[in-house]
């Protein structure tokens, strides 16, 4: 979320991936038994891991699970150990890393941060920063605004410690170089394949042999428990939809809150940074001053060279090499002497030397956009959805109650509660236990409920769950299919199928591997070869992608070479590498480029993570194994 190091090529990916600012700690319950709750998840060179700490990033790591599973996804992924001390080694991470910065005196310098807090989505309304919209986020994740400046600048500076480490990794040009010529090596190849299908006549599967599978593995033949249910949804977005707002209530709504509605002025300005060190002597605070008085002098004479005089003068890493421009930003962002000199000037005007913390500025206004508000049709429809998800939100509220209740005290069937609450009972198809479904039956504690004892046997209805924020679910069963393991009658054709398909992939192989021994024995081997084609190591991606990395990690040092390769048809193919190229024209300098970036890249985050586990010996790490294991009982 925050592009703290994007000067720098090298963006950490996997080892900070848990260091980002919660900004989504809701909807998902905790993972933590109630017996471990009160001890610390983990204790890093004396600085504790509260549980709560843990409990949040338990719930950051399930969203990005969500995100990239899609309707894959099952929660139970997140009472797996492995998950859970993933979560933990993040935070263990973070706590090692805020401990070396802090100790080796790492700094952001305010400039840098305001730079990189205008840039964040999350605190942006309509593509801009908006001071009250980083206000609604704090007060939301229960920060002071110094508070979480305070959290983002902790991020920084881990992110700063990283960039310092994982930067000064080097791969030398010459690597770089021979892993491209082995990328754009060539290799000609032909392909002889046998099938499984050739040796069908000499197959033959008896009863007996068909009968044994079946006995020997009737767990493959398990059907499992299926029931159909009748269920009842009251979810607030629903409810919204069905909201009526006048446009009376529209316009009071923004007359009584016009400045919401408002465009908060940003400004753009660059800077020349010279820092003075907090235990600077009189002397050289003075030194840096003349200094910065010169720079002056020269600027007010040609304000066109403050970004080549930024570039070779200016102390700041973050705005340096952009010739001192640090973007927009709004009030709030900036140290209060910085901040207070760029909204005294007007465009295109120069400061005199400013004092703050970091050293003296001097400061160039380019730009001033915003400070106007929205018309009454402009926020119109903003405000409709708004009041809409308000009156549902109170509705959902009211509601809520009457339907837990409701589905509880009259457990026998969902009318009640439906005719009550003016909604549809709908009937979902056959849901087998242990299968992973389509929302709303995607939550685990409503599949739990649905083949509990209680709605099986009784055909009782669920207790309300929530299956998502302001969503509740109760269901009822209609139909119940007990576990099961079909009918050997139903499946030997199946099984005798299978079991000719194996013979025939066995005899493909031992033909295949004779016909290898034959040929690399110098004799010849009936097979029906291909026309040679060229294969690259490009084309290892997708279902050939281990096939094509067989081919070239094949010895070539005697032409041809010959390797088997089992196919997933259940074929054997041969291959015949009669020739090995190497390209002819020079290697692309800006494909060279890349790779040595990507092998920079590798070499790097290998280094950080050896980086890591240093720290662990110079700050003692103290694991509770108990939040490892522990999973709430549902």
């Amino acid at each position: 979320m925050f592009d703290a190091v994007r000067n720098n090529k090298r963006v950490v990916q996997g080892v900070l991936l848990l260091m980002i600012l919660p900004f989504a700690f809701f909807g998902v319950e905790s993972y933590v038994n109630s017996d471990v709750q009160r001890e610390d998840a983990a204790v890093v060179g004396g600085a504790k891991i509260a549980q709560e700490e843990f409990t949040a990033a338990l719930r950051d790591q399930q969203d990005r699970l969500r995100e990239m599973m899609g309707e894959e996804f099952d929660p139970k992924i997140m009472e797996r150990a492995e998950v859970r001390r993933q979560a933990l080694d993040g935070l263990v991470s973070q706590r090692l890393l805020i401990q070396e910065a802090q100790r080796t005196n790492l700094t952001v310098p305010d400039a840098r941060m305001s730079q990189i807090i205008a840039a964040i989505p999350g605190f942006q309304v309509d593509g801009k920063f908006s001071e009250a919209r980083f206000d609604q986020v704090a007060q939301s994740q229960g920060y002071s605004r110094d508070g979480l400046l305070a959290r983002i600048r902790q991020d920084l500076l881990i992110r700063q410690l990283y960039a310092g480490i994982a930067g000064s990794s080097f791969v030398p040009a010459s690597l770089a170089k021979r892993w491209a010529q082995m990328q754009q090596e060539q290799r000609e190849v032909s392909e002889a394949v046998i099938t499984p299908f050739e040796f069908i006549e000499q197959i033959a599967i008896t009863p007996e042999q068909v009968r044994e599978y079946y006995d020997e593995n009737l767990k493959q033949f398990e059907v499992p428990e299926q029931v159909k249910v009748e269920y009842l949804t009251l979810s607030e977005a629903a409810l919204a939809a069905t909201m009526d707002v006048s446009e009376e209530d529209i316009r009071k709504t923004y007359e009584a809150d016009q400045s919401r509605y408002m465009q908060g002025e940003e400004r753009k300005a660059s800077h020349i940074l010279l820092t003075i060190d907090a235990s600077a002597s009189p002397e050289e605070r003075a030194a840096v001053r003349t200094k910065a008085e010169a720079l002056l002098k020269t600027l007010r004479a040609d304000p066109s060279k403050f970004a080549e005089l930024a570039k070779e003068n200016s102390q700041d890493p973050g705005s340096k090499d952009a010739g001192g421009d640090l973007g927009y930003f709004g009030r709030g962002t900036m140290v209060k002497p910085f901040e207070d000199a760029v909204f005294a000037l007007k465009p295109g005007q120069i400061s005199g030397v400013i004092d703050s913390d970091f050293g003296v500025h001097i400061i160039q206004l380019t730009e001033v956009r915003g400070g106007q508000g929205k018309t009454l049709d402009e926020a119109r429809a903003e405000i409709a959805d708004e009041l809409k998800k308000q009156s549902a939100r109170r509705k959902f509220a009211e509601l809520a109650e009457v339907f837990s209740n409701t589905v509880y005290e009259q457990a026998d069937s969902l009318a009640p509660a439906a005719e009550k609450l003016g909604l549809q009972v709908k009937t979902s198809p056959l849901i087998p236990k242990g299968f992973l479904m389509p929302a709303p039956f995607d939550n685990e504690k409503l599949r739990d409920a649905i083949f509990s004892e209680d709605a099986v046997k009784n055909r009782r209805n669920t207790q309300a769950i929530e299956t998502a924020s302001n969503t509740l679910v109760s269901a009822r069963v209609i139909e119940q299919l007990p576990a099961s393991v079909k009918p050997f009658e139903d499946v030997q054709a199946e099984i005798e199928k299978q079991l000719g398909l194996a013979a025939g992939e066995k005899m493909a192989r031992e033909r295949g591997e004779a016909a290898i021994a034959k040929l690399k024995a110098g004799e010849n081997a009936p097979l029906n070869w291909s026309p040679p084609q060229d294969v690259s190591r490009a084309q290892a991606q997708g279902p050939a992608a281990e096939m094509v990395r067989a081919i070239f990690n094949a010895p070539a040092d005697a032409l041809p070479a010959y390797l088997g390769f089992p196919m997933g048809n259940g074929g054997y193919a041969v291959f015949r590498i009669s020739a090995v190229k190497q390209p002819k024209e020079a290697l692309d300098p800006q494909r060279i480029e890349a790779i040595k970036a990507q092998l920079d890249q590798t070499v790097s985050q290998d280094d950080f993570a050896a980086y890591l586990g240093s720290l662990r010996q110079r700050y003692p790490v103290t694991i509770n194994s108990k939040v490892i294991e522990a999973v709430k009982q549902q």
